[in-house]
Parts: structure tokens; sequence; C-alpha cells
């Protein structure tokens, strides 16, 4: 007997390969994914303005990478460092002028990349949004500033879809090839508390049903994985807010049963086995056995590299 509801995955009409340049951008677990496939030598940009979580800010900051005029840059100083509303604390500097030497140039690398690009994995984390009391505007990261600046709302599905839209528009029209997939994040935003995470994700997936049913879009079901296939705490971690690295591996898994075709699958493999073999420790570094076993690995890498120019040990 099967104790668990299974549910198809549709194979991509557009499948990843190592060839193929990917943006991943939204929560922390879309870096978790990506950095699976930066493992395992796929070419990846990950979250440039860091990690943000609202849906709005995340079309902001593709729209602000498109346009030229970059004169609206929402900077504040707290205490020596300067920082940025619409980009993560790991964002900043302790002059101005860097700061924004900085920025323009986080977002015109974007732009490169985004031109070249295969796929794009966009990562929905909260609906929940902090807004500026003393001007109604959406921060990406409230950088530790007092939380009287601040009210919390939930940003509703209209506007979600009606930027993001827009948003997809403006994508295609500097890469009409690229592939856009969508995801919800499994991450539990527990601080909104559990049923406000639950309003959260029930907009995040009706706003995305509705992109998708606009825009020739398409989802990965990454949160109904972890919520409906892996519904056990075992497969959290410790903080039981996170997925586990168990459980990131399973929805890995389901990534490339969609994505990857055999030959992309069977390279897969042979680098995570490489990968492995790198980093093994040995136990007596200066043996005769170890030495030729290096020797012997370099001989692999090499010969895989000739063969495979195109993918990053």
């Amino acid at each position: 007997m099967d104790f668990k509801l299974n549910f198809e995955l549709k194979q991509s009409f557009q499948y990843i390969n190592h060839e193929k340049q990917l943006i991943f951008l939204g929560s922390c677990f879309s870096d978790e994914i990506s950095s699976k496939f930066n493992f395992h030598g796929f070419k990846t940009l990950s979250n440039p303005f860091g990690t943000i979580f609202n849906p709005i800010l995340l079309s902001k900051f593709i729209d602000n990478c498109i346009d030229e005029d970059q004169k609206t840059e929402r900077i504040f100083q707290r205490n020596d460092v300067f920082l940025n509303w619409d980009a993560n604390s790991l964002i900043y500097d302790f002059e101005i002028n860097n700061f924004k030497k900085k920025l323009a140039e986080i977002r015109l690398n974007f732009l490169d990349y985004l031109k070249s690009s295969h796929t794009i994995f966009i990562t929905f984390g909260t609906a929940w949004g902090y807004i500026l009391n003393d001007n109604s505007e959406l921060v990406a990261n409230c950088h530790k500033m007092p939380s009287s600046l601040f009210r919390k709302e939930l940003s509703p599905i209209d506007l979600i879809v009606t930027k993001w839209i827009n948003t997809i528009g403006r994508i295609r029209e500097v890469n009409p090839t690229i592939q856009i997939i969508f995801t919800v994040s499994p991450v539990r935003h527990i601080k909104d508390g559990l049923i406000e995470n639950n309003q959260s994700k029930s907009i995040l997936i009706e706003a995305i049903r509705q992109i998708n049913k606009h825009s020739s879009t398409n989802y990965f079901p990454s949160y109904e994985i972890m919520i409906d296939e892996l519904r056990d705490y075992r497969f959290f971690k410790s903080d039981l807010i996170h997925p586990s690295d168990e459980a990131v591996d399973y929805i890995w898994n389901k990534i490339k049963s969609v994505f990857f075709d055999s030959k992309t699958n069977s390279l897969v493999k042979e680098i995570n086995t490489l990968k492995k073999q790198i980093g093994h420790k040995y136990l007596h570094s200066e043996s005769k056995e170890t030495i030729e076993n290096k020797v012997k690995l370099e001989s692999k890498i090499i010969e895989f590299k000739k063969l495979n120019p195109e993918i990053i040990l």
C-alpha cells in the first residue's frame, strides 16, 4: 500500500543543459536550488540584490535593471552604512557614490546576463510586505531599522499579477526566447504566524496561476511537493521552518526529472561523483597510494573537461 499521494510532473518542452545560462531570483529557497545547479556545473546567477521575498519587489528589481534611467535610488544611511530599501543588507557601502556605482554595476551585469540566459527561476517567498509609514512605499528589507517606521500588509493578488505581467513583457523585450518558471517557496515564514503564512502562500499560488494563464510562463510545484509529498516535520530543519537537506535533495531530483534529458542527467551523476572525489579528505595525504589516487583523479578531471568544455567544475 502506498502511504502518500503522488502527482505526476510533466516534462518541460525546453530542456536545461550545461550550455544554458540560468538565473535564480527570490527567497532563500531560490538560493538553495541555485546552489544545486552550481554544484553540478551549470552557469548560474543567483539573487544579485540578495534574497527578496516579496513578489512586487522582485518585479521592481527586474524593471529597474531594464530601465536605462537610474535616478531614483532608494538609498538611506544607518549609522555609517549606506543601504538600499530595494536590496538585501548584504548590498551596502560606506561611501554613497561608491554605493551608487555598485548598485548600477549589479543592475547592468544582471541585464547583460538576462539577455543571454535560457531560463529564469522566480521563487515567491511571502505576500506579506513591510511598508514605510512616511511615504507608503514597500521595502525589500527592513535592515534592522526600528519597527515603528513600518506597517505590515498583504500584497493584493491583482497588484502582483499586474506588476508581473508587465515585467514579463519587459523581460521578453530583451530576451524573447527565455523560459520563465515560477515557484512558491516551501519555507514557512513563521514570524508572520502560521495562519498568516498560509494566507500568504495562498495569495502567491493564485497570483502565479493567473500570471501563467496570461503570459505563457510555467510553474514548478516546490511548495506542493513539500506540503503534500513530504508532509512530515522530519523533512524540516530543527527550526521547523526551512526544508532539510534531504527535502531539498528530493525537490532537486524532481527538478531534474522535469527539466533534464537523459544526457544531462548522466552528466550530473558523473559530476556528482567527481565532486565527491575532489572533496575527499585523505587520512594519509603524503602516502604513495594517496599520491597515485590524486594523479588518477587529476587525469580524470582533465579528460572530463576536454570532453565537456561547457561545464564548470
